[in-house]
C-alpha cells in the first residue's frame, strides 16, 4: 500500500504545473451495501458504515484527482425469514486508500474511476453455531485491491453526494465454497474459485477548504 501511495504522490508532484486549482480537502461519511462473491449467498444484504477524509485537485477544468483515507465496513449476510432461519453474517473491516481520477461532466457532476487498496484490520461473523471460528477467518487475506467507479454530485458549493461500485481485483480468500455464487461482474472475468469483495457505497461529503 505504501508503494501505491508513493507512486500516486509522485504523479501528483510531477503534474503540479498543470493544475488550474489548488488542493481542496474535506471529510465524508455514509453507508455500504455489500456481498462476497464466491460464497453461497447472493444480494447486497450486509449493511455497514464508511467514513474518512479526502484531498482533491484539478489538472484541467475537466480532469482531476482525489485521494482518500477511510474506514469501510463490508462483508456478507444471509437474510433470515420465515422460510429460512439459517444465520450467516460476515464482518470485514478495512482501512482503504482510494486513488481516483475524476472527470467533470456538465449538468451531472464528477465521474470517478480508480483503485482501492485496502487493509483488513479485523474480521468476525456468526452462523448457526455461534461465532465464526478463527481457522475460517484467518483465511481472509490482509490486503485487498479493488476497482472503483462512481459519480459525485454537488448539492451546494460545500456539500456533495456520491454513489460508487467496487469489486476486488484479486481474491480475498482462496478457498472454494460449495455452491459458490458469482455476480455478473465476477462472471465477466470468469471467476470460479475464491472470494471477492463486491459492494456499493453511498456518502455525503463536506468540503472544508
Amino acid at each position: 500500500m505504501k508503494s501505491v501511495l508513493l507512486i500516486f504522490l509522485l504523479v501528483i508532484a510531477g503534474c503540479r504545473p498543470l493544475f488550474s486549482q489548488p488542493f481542496h480537502g474535506g471529510l465524508f461519511a455514509g453507508l455500504t451495501a455489500s456481498q462476497v462473491d464466491g460464497d453461497s449467498y447472493a444480494g447486497y444484504d450486509r449493511a455497514g458504515l464508511q467514513g474518512g477524509v479526502f484531498i482533491s485537485t484539478l489538472f484541467t477544468q475537466i480532469l482531476g484527482a482525489r485521494l482518500e483515507i477511510k474506514y469501510t465496513s463490508r462483508g456478507a449476510r444471509k437474510p433470515v425469514n420465515s422460510n429460512n432461519t439459517d444465520v450467516y453474517k460476515l464482518n470485514l473491516h478495512y482501512v482503504d486508500l482510494p486513488l481516483l481520477i475524476t472527470l467533470q461532466v456538465k449538468k451531472i457532476g464528477q465521474i470517478e474511476m480508480g483503485l482501492v487498496p485496502g487493509y483488513l484490520f479485523t474480521a468476525s461473523g456468526e452462523d448457526n453455531g455461534g461465532e465464526l471460528p478463527d481457522d475460517f477467518l484467518v483465511d481472509f487475506r490482509k490486503f485487498d485491491l479493488g476497482t472503483l467507479v462512481g459519480i459525485n454530485v454537488g448539492i451546494t458549493p460545500k456539500i456533495a453526494m456520491n454513489v460508487r461500485y467496487s469489486y476486488s481485483i484479486f481474491s480475498i480468500r482462496g478457498q472454494e465454497s460449495a455452491g459458490a455464487y458469482y455476480s455478473w461482474f465476477g462472471k465477466i472475468f470468469g471467476h470460479s474459485v475464491g472470494d471477492y469483495n463486491n459492494y456499493l457505497t453511498f456518502a455525503v461529503s463536506y468540503l472544508i477548504k
